[in-house]
């Protein structure tokens, strides 16, 4: 077994769980004891992929499945307090984080949030329906034991926009979660959102930093602001 005891910013891992793992329990760990002040009694998950590699295709299949699932408990991912990532949230969400920044940083992110509102309205305006958003899916959150693979640590999540998941993502995993969403959206349109995320993606990737920033910690907050600045 695992224990976790998430800091109050990522508290949420445990109730986002208890949303979740009716919807996918192959895919999510087994939870045995859980608090809503985010501590979690955890099976173990067997191997980290990042040792153990797994096909990770078809966990990015089985993962876009959970999010189709997940698109009607919304509401409900946003009580457990899962970050609000909505494209209709993000731009003043990312105005919030102009007052973590140095001066003349935070002069150059403003001066690009008219692309940026310009670009999110596209995703806005998607075919694919808002849903949940690990934050940080990557092969040290992944796990395997006797071919059953699951996804850990929720403590990143967020509803948001369904390819918000590759901001972390490598190239091959775009082309396999382009494949996951074939026929909810038009190839060319699939194809646009997700060059889009690719270009937010550290601007994105910042909005999950806020909440450590608030507690005086900005320097990965900072850092990722300006990867996206260039």
């Amino acid at each position: 077994m695992w224990f976790k005891a998430a800091r109050p910013a990522f508290a949420h891992d445990a109730r986002v769980l208890s949303v979740l793992q009716p919807l996918a329990p192959d895919l999510l760990p087994d939870v045995i004891a859980a608090t809503d002040d985010g501590w979690l009694l955890l099976a173990d998950a067997g191997e980290r992929a990042r040792e153990h590699p797994i096909d990770w295709r078809a966990m990015l299949h089985a993962y876009a499945a959970l999010q189709r699932a997940s698109a009607a408990h919304v509401d409900a991912l946003l009580a457990a307090g899962a970050y609000d990532n909505r494209p209709a949230t993000v731009v003043e969400r990312v105005r919030a984080l102009l007052r973590y920044l140095p001066t003349e940083i935070a002069v150059e992110l403003e001066s690009r949030l008219p692309h940026v509102a310009e670009r999110i309205e596209r995703l806005a305006a998607s075919k694919l329906p808002i849903t949940i958003d690990h934050g940080d899916l990557h092969d040290g959150n992944v796990f395997s034991s006797e071919g059953r693979v699951r996804i850990i640590d929720w403590g990143d999540s967020a509803v948001a926009h369904p390819f918000f998941t590759l901001s972390v993502a490598e190239p091959v995993e775009i082309d396999w979660t382009l494949e996951a969403w074939e026929g909810y959206a038009p190839r060319n349109e699939l194809v646009e959102e997700a060059a889009i995320v690719d270009e937010l993606r550290f601007l994105l990737r910042a909005l999950n930093w806020e909440h450590v920033a608030a507690l005086g910690e900005t320097e990965h907050l900072v850092d990722r602001i300006c990867r996206f600045l260039g």
